[in-house]
């Protein structure tokens, strides 16, 4: 059972970031991340086993999915950029190819240039996700939290409740 399709990830987020195969890779993802949040103690799967059956819950599932799939889809991006940037710095006989200038003085024409995490544009929390797996773990945490507080399944369990499932013997 999918919480989204491509078709509601298109009407919500109304752009052509992801193609259907990248959303098709990036919300197997997503929904991983929604499982293991919605799990409890005993292993009883609250979203496989009672998804919430009224719209709003189900409309909050969906829509977790969606941007849970779409923060995935900014994290790939900033590593490919990262990566692309790594490699852009020096050619093999250590000659300049490019670099992201980071100051520039007019009187002594001195020139700066970033290195690091510095030559990309400001650190973000997508930035922070991508070199850093604790940042990632509750920037995903995070939007699981904002889509899904509240949302009961369709037992009238809370989604986000991590103790014993009351309804299994």
């Amino acid at each position: 059972m999918a919480y989204a399709t491509y078709e509601d990830y298109k009407a919500l987020y109304k752009s052509n970031a992801l193609d259907e195969a990248g959303f098709d890779r990036l919300i197997w993802d997503a929904e991983r991340v929604m499982d293991d949040a919605t799990t409890g103690i005993d292993g009883f799967h609250k979203l496989r086993m009672a998804m919430p059956a009224d719209e709003y819950g189900a409309e909050a599932v969906k829509r977790c999915a969606c941007a849970l799939a779409d923060e995935f889809r900014q994290i790939d991006e900033a590593e490919k950029a990262a990566a692309s940037a790594r490699a852009m710095t020096e050619n093999a006989d250590g000659t300049v190819r490019s670099r992201v200038i980071s100051s520039v003085s007019s009187g002594s024409e001195s020139v700066s240039y970033a290195t690091g995490s510095a030559a990309r544009s400001g650190t973000t929390a997508i930035d922070a996700a991508v070199s850093d797996p604790g940042a990632r773990a509750r920037l995903l945490d995070d939007i699981v939290r904002r889509y899904l507080s509240g949302v009961k399944d369709a037992n009238g369990v809370n989604l986000l409740y991590m103790g014993r499932y009351p309804y299994v013997s």
